[in-house]
């Protein structure tokens, strides 16, 4: 017997119905999730059904092979049975099953001359309905303030539960949630990544969505500026995007040129002059290099200023990096990467966040966590010579284009930032583990080197003050510095800037100590 596939449209519906009044019409997806296992058909009898396949149109092809079985089955079985599927996933449908039917009959599907004489009957559709929907942006560094300030829910607060790979609404308790609560905003960006890994859910969501909108027209959408692409791509003609909302936003990163408006390049110079001890041909160079990036940044030439330093530990590397940062953005914290705390697994998953599916990947990466938190940019590269050499190849593409692209395929923009890294590698451990390409694109490359005596002498001297007129200002006791300077020649035989900090630190508490007891000796006994 001849395996005819109806096909039919919504409007036509009812005259399918009359024409097979007898029986009765269920979805495939109640026979699967009746009979999961294929064999346990052979006791039912589905002769009398019209079974409707539009469902499977929908199959994104983890289970094609046990669908299809599972249609020769029923076709093979009762052959009395009517199979149907919407004129609209007709296409979809025979693309995936091209083979099952023989024929197709389309009695029940509207043509061009029932639509002429339907056009009396038809109803005005609503603007509501074709308008797009209002989708505010916001930054990751606003979340803390509009949570509070605006009452907001995520899309997955409406999910009725998931059911194997569905997700389930129901319409109406989501019109009884909002008739409950006064939401102003819903957040969509959960969907984005969703979207990515499932396309067949994009139609589901953008109907849930205007449906949502069309009961309560006074409702916005958010999602997060970092998925605006994505947006456009999957729903380009669904929202109309705004991004004045977060005009408001206080918290903004400043551009390379507001920085140093706000701290013009000689005062920056100075006070790294003053408080980076040595090292003067590297100032010197710094000044013209920062100068030569800031102009070239400003015509669009250069997009990130990128310095290597090397040489042993403790001798102003990382200290240069701090300072530069306080100096540039007081109120922010360093970024700081450290690749000593990595294992040779995984480093750049570690930095910029695992890809989609894999555990963790939800956490992102290192990097772009500590950029979310931080206005400061200023970043840190230290202990380089532990990288691996797919963070060489992701740091030359950085330098290169002034912008990186996660794991999640999310482009993120580094102009303006300065990136200092810091290694102990030895100049022959420089050239021979640094690929030539990542070299070339350093702006600086340094070697620090053991400061002389008079500026060791200098920092310790600085130290020590500091540290005695905290003991005064809290303690009210006072250390002469003159009991302390023949120690202080003695320490500054360390190369270390970290040791002979704390050689200070020793030596300046053990005179407090000192101070406290010549104190208890001189007070009078009391009785």
């Amino acid at each position: 017997m001849e395996k005819i596939l109806y096909v039919y449209s919504s409007e036509k519906i009812e005259d399918l119905k009359k024409d097979f009044n007898h029986s009765r019409i269920i979805s495939i997806s109640y026979i699967l999730n009746m009979f999961a296992n294929i064999e346990n058909i052979d006791d039912e009898n589905f002769d009398e059904y019209i079974i409707d396949l539009t469902t499977l149109a929908f199959e994104h092809g983890y289970y094609k092979l046990f669908i299809e079985g599972y249609i020769y089955k029923l076709t093979d079985e009762f052959k009395n049975a009517k199979f149907l599927v919407n004129n609209l996933q007709k296409d979809s449908f025979l693309d995936k099953f091209p083979y099952i039917f023989d024929s197709i009959n389309d009695k029940y599907v509207v043509k061009l001359d029932d639509n002429v004489k339907r056009n009396e009957d038809i109803i005005e559709m609503s603007n509501k309905y074709s308008e797009s929907m209002p989708l505010f942006m916001y930054s990751n560094t606003m979340l803390d303030n509009i949570t509070v300030e605006y009452k907001i829910i995520s899309i997955g607060c409406l999910f009725n539960g998931v059911e194997d790979l569905s997700f389930k609404f129901n319409m109406e308790s989501i019109k009884s949630f909002f008739d409950c609560n006064e939401i102003q905003y819903i957040d969509i960006t959960q969907v984005i990544d969703l979207f990515k890994l499932r396309k067949d859910l994009i139609l589901t969501f953008e109907i849930i969505l205007r449906q949502i909108f069309i009961y309560k027209n006074d409702i916005k959408f958010l999602i997060c500026d970092e998925k605006s692409d994505d947006i456009k791509s999957y729903l380009p003609f669904t929202f109309k995007i705004d991004n004045d909302f977060f005009n408001k936003e206080e918290i903004v990163h400043k551009s390379i040129q507001e920085t140093t408006n706000k701290h013009n390049l000689k005062e920056i110079f100075n006070i790294i002059n003053y408080r980076l001890k040595g090292h003067d041909d590297f100032k010197k160079d710094f000044k013209f290099n920062l100068e030569k990036y800031m102009f070239l940044n400003k015509i669009g030439e250069r997009k990130i200023f990128s310095i290597f330093l090397t040489g042993e530990s403790g001798i102003g590397k990382t200290e240069f990096a701090k300072m530069l940062s306080d100096i540039m953005y007081p109120s922010e914290s360093l970024i700081k990467i450290n690749f000593g705390n990595y294992s040779n697994e995984g480093v750049l998953n570690s930095l910029i966040g695992s890809p989609l599916g894999y555990i963790g990947s939800e956490d992102g990466g290192e990097l772009i966590n500590k950029m979310k938190i931080s206005n400061s940019k200023i970043i840190l590269i230290d202990e380089f010579e532990k990288a691996t050499p797919s963070v060489f190849h992701f740091f030359y593409e950085l330098l290169e284009d002034g912008k990186f692209t996660d794991r999640h395929g999310v482009e993120h923009s580094m102009d303006g930032y300065i990136i200092i890294f810091t290694s102990n590698m030895s100049r022959k451990r420089y050239i021979d583990n640094v690929p030539d390409p990542l070299k070339s694109r350093f702006d600086m490359v340094y070697c620090f080197v053991d400061l002389p005596a008079e500026e060791k002498k200098k920092f310790a001297i600085e130290v020590a003050e500091k540290l005695i007129g905290k003991i005064y200002q809290n303690e009210n006791i006072q250390i002469e510095f003159t009991s302390i300077e023949n120690e202080l020649d003695k320490i500054i035989t360390h190369n270390n800037l970290r040791s002979i900090k704390r050689k200070v630190e020793d030596v300046v508490i053990t005179e407090y100590y000192k101070s406290v007891e010549k104190i208890k000796i001189s007070e009078p006994l009391k009785i």
